[in-house]
């Protein structure tokens, strides 16, 4: 039987097309289903995968990012895609992990106000940012989940407009994006801190007015890796060969995503978002396009101002990091800069 079986296996490959056979699987676990993850949906709709001789599963995994570093650390996928302040706290617990990919380098969280809250205050997104800053005290946010990376962005920008972030602002917890929205419509909450397209929804619902976007409005945060790709060390020579494979991919659709971005988003949409509204789609990739134009690299300030916000907004990793110390141990450049030179 077990013969029979190589037998019949054995013809069903060989007729399969050479280039499926070629083809080498990778595994990405993705932290959560957001467009903020761009390289990762547009190499998909691009089919850049294809070319590196690479076919790539890509699944969102229950538990977000701890979900996906602990798959990871069990060999249940390569590549891991999530946000670098729980792959470091993972790794000062000890665990081998290595960031090789910066998946967006600047943050893409936009603070979105209600219309009626624009209106009673007469703030516009023209206004000084401290101004607009302003507006929050005594609002409601809207968040997924307190003491998430929504709350904490949210209380951050109230203190750098000069409140109190914990007795001048109130946080709940409403539930997804399209919940979120609709608390928005029924003016139960002031605003919400999401990621594109949320905030081009409200505007076009004529429920909500971007009032600041945090990777444009502050320098500190235009430049860090804020999604990242993690591996596990230590990383053989046929990992390596995967990882710089992927790399390339991802930079192809990077570099499509910054020159032709309505053209990337309607395949983005088509393939992953059929019931989105188009505009939505392609206004999302042409505010985050700028996030993935320096092709994965992370460089030693970016890695800084990382480091800087999470102690800003008091994230406790349980060990002090050091930005230059930590370059080819906690992260490299190694696979990007191989990738550039395939």
């Amino acid at each position: 039987m077990g013969l029979a079986r190589l037998a019949v296996i054995g013809v069903a490959l060989a007729l399969l097309p050479a280039s499926a056979m070629a083809q080498q699987a990778v595994r990405i676990g993705l932290g959560a289903p957001t467009l903020s993850f761009l390289p990762i949906w547009s190499a998909r709709a691009l089919d850049t995968f294809k070319s590196q001789g690479l076919n790539a599963s890509v699944v969102a995994l229950p538990g977000g990012d701890p979900s996906a570093l602990a798959a990871l650390d069990a060999g249940d996928i390569e590549l891991a895609a999530v946000g670098p302040d729980s792959m470091l706290r993972a790794a000062a617990k000890g665990q081998p992990f290595e960031i090789v990919y910066s998946l967006m380098s600047k943050v893409t969280l936009q603070l979105t106000i209600s219309k009626a809250l624009a209106e009673r205050t007469g703030v516009k997104p023209t206004d000084p940012l401290e101004k607009r800053l302003a507006v929050l005290k005594g609002g409601l946010v809207g968040a997924t989940a307190l003491a998430g990376a929504q709350e904490i962005a949210a209380r951050w920008l109230a203190a750098k407009g000069g409140l109190d972030p914990k007795k001048d602002l109130k946080v709940a917890q409403v539930g997804n994006p399209t919940a979120i929205q609709a608390a928005l419509e029924a003016q139960r909450i002031d605003a919400f801190v999401l990621s594109p397209p949320e905030g081009f929804l409200a505007e076009k619902a004529g429920t909500g007015v971007v009032l600041v976007s945090l990777g444009d409005d502050f320098p500190l945060l235009a430049k860090q890796p804020y999604l990242v790709l993690v591996a596990k060390r230590p990383i053989s020579p046929a990992t390596a060969d995967l990882i710089t494979r992927t790399a390339k991919a991802l930079q192809v659709a990077s570099a499509a995503t910054v020159d032709k971005p309505d053209e990337t988003a309607d395949a983005i949409r088509k393939q992953f978002f059929s019931k989105a509204d188009p505009q939505a789609i392609a206004a999302a990739v042409k505010t985050m396009r700028s996030g993935v134009a320096d092709g994965g690299r992370i460089d030693v300030q970016g890695m800084q101002n990382a480091l800087t916000f999470a102690k800003e907004v008091g994230t406790n990793f349980g060990k002090e990091f050091d930005a230059k110390a930590s370059e080819d141990d906690l992260w490299t450049n190694r696979y990007v800069d191989a990738a550039k030179g395939k």
